[in-house]
């Protein structure tokens, strides 16, 4: 894993996406990790995390809609 210096990075841009394109660098400012740069994942693995995590969520209490039904009801009387 490459660590880089944040002003060797701005000096160096186009080889250092070259090499982030091939994994993960580490930008280092005054010899402390700052940022983690890693290629974006692709649109199977976007969407895969996405649907593990909306499988985590809990829905609570009742749904929007009726929610909102429940409103403009109240609202009339």
């Amino acid at each position: 894993m490459l660590r880089i210096s944040v002003e060797e990075a701005a000096m160096n841009l186009k080889s250092l996406l070259e090499r982030v394109a091939r994994g993960e660098v580490i930008l280092l400012e005054q010899d402390k990790a700052v940022a983690h740069l890693v290629p974006p994942l692709q649109k199977e693995e976007r969407l895969a995390s996405m649907r593990q995590f909306r499988d985590t969520l809990a829905i609570k209490g009742e749904s929007l809609s009726t929610t909102v039904l429940n409103a403009r009801t109240e609202e009339r009387c």
